[in-house]
């Protein structure tokens, strides 16, 4: 059984197909590298490339996260990537550091020790059950509509699978907002997913080259 860490940092198969091609490449124009040095290489690159925004075969959520990290790199007024603006208590700017990547993964510090930034660490199917399941219990003996709204948050949130597909599901603070304006709304302004428009998909019924003729399936009437 994979731990989360070991998870979130595999490589995926268009990762490793890209890492196998990179390592042939380089093999090919310095023959007199090693294999280690060349694999260490070749997977840095690959790695690199989850934090470049055109790049298709990452999550929604890290596309999302990418977006956000190079709109505050490139546009005028913005301080750089991972820096948040805040306010201090008289209303003046300030600046913080906010990588909502690390922060997702639990790497953050303020995931990590302080606890006041949400992660995805250690939230398994079995977990979110169990959590589920104490609301439950804790809602049969006080009756509080507090505890159904905490089952709410708690069944829109999902475990880490489900999550990394949706926007942050708290979004207290500047970016964790901006990462969210990425996703796609509907008129109300609630999650939602994005139609192909019709004839988008080519039939592949057409396309088979088939002795037999493929009909379409009709139900029969009762």
């Amino acid at each position: 059984m994979k731990t989360y860490k070991e998870f979130i940092t595999e490589l995926n198969k268009y990762e490793r197909f890209l890492l196998k091609q990179g390592i042939k490449a380089i093999r090919k124009f310095n023959p007199g590298q090693t294999y280690k040095s060349i694999k260490k290489s070749a997977l840095r690159t690959t790695k690199g490339l989850r934090s470049d925004p055109d790049n298709p075969f990452v999550s929604p959520r890290r596309e999302a996260e990418n977006l956000v990290k190079q709109f505050q790199k490139e546009v005028p007024g913005q301080k750089g990537a991972n820096i948040m603006k805040l306010k201090d208590k008289t209303g003046k700017p300030k600046y913080v550091e906010y990588d909502p990547t690390r922060v997702r993964q639990g790497d953050d510090y303020r995931s990590k020790v302080t606890g006041t930034a949400q992660t995805m660490r250690g939230q398994s199917k079995k977990v979110i059950k169990d959590l589920d399941k104490d609301l439950v219990d804790a809602k049969k003996r006080y009756g509080d509509k507090k505890v159904e709204g905490a089952r709410s948050i708690l069944k829109n949130t999902g475990d880490q699978h489900r999550a990394i597909y949706n926007a942050p599901a708290y979004k207290m603070n500047p970016t964790d907002s901006k990462i969210d304006s990425v996703f796609p709304k509907n008129k109300i302004g609630a999650p939602t997913t994005t139609n192909l428009p019709k004839g988008a998909v080519p039939d592949a019924s057409k396309k088979i080259d088939a002795k037999s003729i493929i009909r379409k399936f009709k139900r029969r009437k009762k």
